[in-house]
């Protein structure tokens, strides 16, 4: 992985972005007039093209990169505690797919929790008419991931029960 920062297009604007090979962000911080918005719940604020290197950008170390990610998440560390105790590894859960990101297929397990499953292994188990937002998924806790602020579950299976939209 490399760690950028890059310059916005506007004067106040800074964004921090863990990269990897090919440039496609995998966690992103973006500062705008002082206000941070991230790649985790509920901002999910992540750049969806390749991140493109301009005039005044530069790479950062890693270190420096968690210290922002740190800082900028520190808010929404009090959900995800909640939600980690509430769903300890081999508890099975269920929840809506949200979205789908470098890391995997995002699942809303409720308000304030979200998990991430393996995109290409649930592809190969589900009919592509049900790899949607909005369609309930079910699965088993494998583990905290503490970078994402997200579950990661196993053993998963799209129901092919759409549900209706959420307000995120």
């Amino acid at each position: 992985m490399k760690y950028i920062q890059a310059c916005g297009l506007e004067e106040h604007e800074v964004y921090f972005f863990e990269v990897d090979g090919q440039m496609a962000a995998y966690r992103q911080v973006s500062v705008v007039n002082g206000h941070c918005r991230v790649s985790v719940a509920p901002d999910f604020h992540l750049i969806e093209t390749e991140v493109e290197l301009f005039e005044g950008d530069e790479e950062i170390t890693r270190e420096a990169f968690e210290g922002i990610w740190q800082q900028a998440v520190l808010p929404y560390r009090e959900a995800w505690e909640k939600a980690k105790s509430l769903c300890p590894p081999g508890k099975n859960v269920a929840g809506t797919i949200r979205m789908f990101y470098p890391q995997g297929v995002i699942i809303q397990l409720d308000e304030g929790a979200y998990a991430v499953a393996d995109d290409p292994g649930l592809r190969e188990r589900t009919p592509p008419a049900w790899m949607y937002p909005g369609y309930r998924i079910q699965g088993k806790v494998e583990r905290a991931d503490e970078a994402l602020l997200m579950l990661v579950l196993k053993d998963c299976r799209v129901t092919g029960k759409k549900v209706e939209e959420m307000h995120l």
